[in-house]
């Protein structure tokens, strides 16, 4: 097949984590795959220039979607694929252009007017399904749930975990708890903070940056726990981060599917997550992680105390189990490929 991927997201997050593996996927299994991204976003840094077409996806006036028209038909696309909100409005409008059948993912809950227009939508769970039915009204004949996937993380080396805690300032019997991702108020990331006040001898590891940054820090000193949180900002290095760790946690308000639980899980950790969103579609429940309610520091504190390093071994394994049998891309971007296909049969 001939796909056009379009992917509006500038920085990174799990959606245009999600677009850049699906692409390498996809190239893997033999279809011919352009990528429209915006110029100076992480897609175009990471991707080779053969095969990319930078656009800033405006609507208005509508010589980009004349631009992008015309590459549809140059290159022959046989479907359109969008991910996030720019990219979504854009693809539909699109699609009356180009006439090619368009398919949305939805990374998100969101309440917009674009989801009823297009061919088909992705779910990234079953939660973001039941949104997107209830509220965007799309069509249950039109909407599918494919949940988002992760690669399995290669060999670490021996020296990475004492390695990575010494240069961190984290001994090696002391307990670290860790977050990877954005610093949003939606992330819920102060409850963390402030369950830490409650977890004597534990530090903090948060990698990843935002607006919510310096009301975590007066937060931390608020509390008194200050020397136990590690701010690492954003990091490249996140395979060996995890290594390092000993409990991911994600104390989220919102979330529809996190991969960054999927590859915390595939590095065979233990999750303590909140009850949000898609993520019980993730982590099981007393198997290979806990789950409490979100916005309580009390049930995190408890849940992350409750696991001894026999029980956070036990759902580290169980939890790389889980990756491997039901989130990996061989598994998961047939159903994909599946509905591309429907829509030109």
């Amino acid at each position: 097949m001939r796909i056009l991927e379009v992917v509006s997201g500038t920085g990174v997050n799990g959606a245009v984590v999600h677009a850049l593996l699906l692409v390498e996927v996809l190239r893997a299994r033999g279809h011919d795959v352009t990528v429209a991204c915006r110029p100076g976003s992480v897609t175009e840094a990471r991707l080779p220039a053969v095969g990319t077409v930078l656009s800033d996806l405006h609507r208005w006036p509508p010589d980009e979607l004349r631009r992008m028209a015309a590459v549809v038909r140059e290159r022959r696309i046989d479907v359109i694929h969008t991910h996030l909100s720019r990219a979504h409005f854009f693809g539909v409008l699109l699609r009356r252009l180009a006439d090619v059948p368009v398919v949305a993912t939805a990374h998100s809950a969101r309440l917009q007017p674009h989801w009823w227009w297009n061919d088909h939508v992705i779910a990234v769970s079953e939660a973001t399904a039941r949104f997107q039915r209830r509220v965007n009204l799309v069509p249950r004949g039109r909407l599918s749930v494919v949940h988002n996937f992760v690669p399995l993380p290669g060999p670490i080396a021996a020296d990475a975990r004492p390695r990575l805690r010494a240069s961190l300032g984290v001994a090696p019997d002391e307990l670290l708890l860790g977050r990877v991702g954005s610093l949003f108020r939606e992330k819920g990331v102060v409850h963390l903070v402030r369950a830490l006040s409650k977890i004597p001898k534990a530090k903090l590891l948060l990698v990843g940056d935002g607006e919510a940054e310096v009301a975590l820090r007066a937060e931390a000193a608020n509390r008194g726990v200050t020397e136990r949180v590690i701010f690492a900002g954003p990091r490249s290095d996140v395979s060996e981060i995890l290594a390092a760790l000993d409990v991911f946690v994600l104390p989220s308000l919102v979330e529809a599917f996190p991969m960054a639980i999927l590859e915390a899980m595939a590095a065979g950790l233990p999750v303590v997550a909140t009850r949000v969103g898609g993520v019980s579609e993730c982590v099981a429940d007393g198997e290979t992680g806990l789950l409490v309610p979100p916005g309580d520091p009390e049930a995190l504190a408890h849940a992350i105390a409750s696991l001894d390093p026999g029980r956070r071994r036990t759902f580290g394994d169980a939890g790389r189990r889980r990756v491997r049998e039901h989130f990996t891309a061989e598994r998961l971007v047939p159903r994909i490929e599946a509905i591309f296909e429907s829509l030109l049969r």
